[in-house]
């Protein structure tokens, strides 16, 4: 089999069964959050109670998305997924014992979704990072997909199996298959031997890991365009989603297993989409397929709010699969391929609590205004905000990244120190010296902001390019390090892209045994008295 087709990954037994236990899993969310829909339809008649459902399920990753990821970094991710699996299968339990004994009101099963929610958006960071760790990176992409993949064969299979359930055995039943998904991904981890990874520094604290978290995304263009993108795009799309049920109820006269095959039809274009979206990318702009997606979901957005016959509203959803994928899953998969090893679990955190905070905030939004407006204006109206979606990221950078250029790379350069240093000692500043004659300096510049970014990337502070008032070929960048561990950490975390940029300001340098120069600050000798 190629290895760049989208079924590579799983010759992989390690990604192959982790995998398969996140597919189970995402199918207990899915048929946790479309059945927690239709119960709540019964429940109450307020659209906006229908619509907490989405968001009680998805404000969580608003909430403890980044969290989850910083502590992805820092602790023994097999007993975090334990914890996190434990919480998830407590909230499915309570659901089913008061469910099946009759006692189950609106807001406890509001209460319990955003529990259930919880304990999925503090897993999500570290099940991803820890997915992608168990092949070799140049497969990456292609997991990825395989991951959109199993997301949305589950957003059919999940409401199907759920509204099926309610349909035939009661509420009781579904809550409780849900139970059981997560007792079996318990087990599973439970024999899990992960691999020990020795770590020459110490690790990051809670606080200044997600500060570099948030400092490396903040100083990446393709970064900051792609968690735009998705934001803004979600949290108008989002209506679709949100309204689905009093479409399914009220415009469809549709019951629970009706609207199961609605969001199956949702799912099935997403699949569809996603095995073909690596021969996508090889032929067609990011960009224009983000596009095209994007205008795809409007027209079907508007289209579903306009019509009552059933066989078309499928079709009409599954072509918004299809659209949605092109969108996200081309967001997600230029996320992935454009964060470096040591932070991609901080990354994929802050994309997460883009995407799934978009869902939670568009949900509860979209359901306040068809409150007031009703489902089939409200529908035309996230259509139009959707195309002004794409103006407002119309300047937007996506590009796919290259593992190998994202592979971190170790430092040649040897540091001298003639005293010893605490970890803790600092700030650190670092001076290197460049000349550069008047017709190379345009390109000097350019490349030396670029490896500006770069380092602050990677941990530097209160970067500068400065030009010498008394010879103007000579030029010294200036960066601080807030401390002796943060430079040695900033020099550990260079990628070869980065290494590669830095190169081309070799030639720049005056003389490569005293171009850079290190200092580390002194305290005043008299602090003390």
């Amino acid at each position: 089999m190629n290895q760049g087709a989208t079924w590579y990954p799983l010759k992989h037994r390690q990604f192959r069964l982790f995998w398969s236990a996140g597919a189970v899993i995402n199918i207990a969310i899915w048929m946790q959050t479309v059945g927690a829909a239709w119960i709540m339809a019964g429940l109450t008649d307020s659209a906006w109670m229908v619509s907490l459902v989405q968001t009680a399920m998805t404000l969580p990753v608003f909430l403890f998305g980044l969290p989850g990821g910083v502590i992805a970094d820092l602790v023994n991710r097999k007993y975090w997924l334990l914890f996190t699996q434990s919480v998830m299968l407590t909230a499915a339990s309570i659901l089913f014992v008061l469910a099946a004994t009759g006692s189950l009101s609106s807001w406890m099963l509001l209460s319990l979704t955003f529990l259930l929610g919880t304990g999925s958006a503090l897993s999500m960071s570290a099940w991803m990072a820890v997915t992608l760790t168990l092949i070799p990176r140049e497969i990456v992409p292609a997991a990825v997909a395989l991951n959109a993949i199993s997301t949305n064969v589950a957003r059919a299979l999940g409401p199907a199996i759920g509204g099926l359930l309610i349909a035939v055995a009661g509420q009781a039943s579904m809550f409780l298959l849900i139970a059981c998904c997560f007792m079996g991904v318990i087990l599973f981890l439970f024999g899990w031997r992960p691999v020990r990874v020795s770590n020459v520094l110490p690790p990051e604290t809670f606080l200044g890991g997600m500060r570099s978290g948030l400092r490396y995304i903040r100083h990446s263009v393709s970064l900051v365009s792609s968690l735009k993108q998705v934001f803004i795009f979600t949290s108008c799309a989002s209506a679709l989603w949100a309204l689905l049920p009093l479409i399914a109820k009220d415009q469809l006269q549709m019951e629970a297993d009706g609207y199961g095959l609605l969001m199956a039809a949702l799912g099935a274009g997403a699949v569809i989409a996603a095995l073909n979206l690596t021969r996508l990318y090889r032929l067609v702009a990011l960009r224009q397929l983000v596009v095209v997606g994007a205008v795809a979901f409007a027209i079907v957005t508007a289209a579903v709010s306009l019509t009552d016959v059933v066989w078309v509203v499928w079709l009409l959803l599954v072509i918004a699969g299809i659209a949605w994928m092109a969108v996200n899953a081309t967001v997600a998969t230029i996320v992935q391929t454009c964060a470096a090893d040591w932070v991609r679990a901080r990354v994929a955190s802050v994309y997460l609590l883009m995407y799934m905070g978009a869902m939670a905030v568009g949900g509860a939004v979209w359901g306040l205004i068809a409150d007031y407006l009703g489902t089939t204006n409200s529908l035309l109206l996230a259509t139009v905000s959707i195309v002004l979606g794409l103006w407002l990221t119309r300047d937007g950078v996506f590009v796919l990244g290259s593992e190998a250029d994202y592979r971190t790379v170790s430092q040649t350069d040897e540091l001298v120190v003639a005293a010893e240093i605490n970890h803790s000692d600092g700030p650190v500043s670092v001076e290197i010296s460049y000349w550069a004659l008047d017709e190379f300096q345009q390109d000097f510049i350019k490349c030396a902001y670029a490896v500006g970014q770069s380092r602050r990337r990677n941990g530097a502070r209160n970067w500068r390019l400065y030009r010498d008032l008394a010879d103007p070929n000579r030029f010294v960048e200036r960066f601080i390090v807030e401390s002796w561990l943060g430079y040695l950490r900033q020099r550990d975390r260079v990628t070869q892209a980065d290494q590669n940029t830095e190169s081309q300001l070799q030639r720049y340098v005056i003389n490569t045994d005293v171009a850079t120069k290190r200092y580390i600050h002194q305290p005043n000798a008299m602090d003390g008295w």
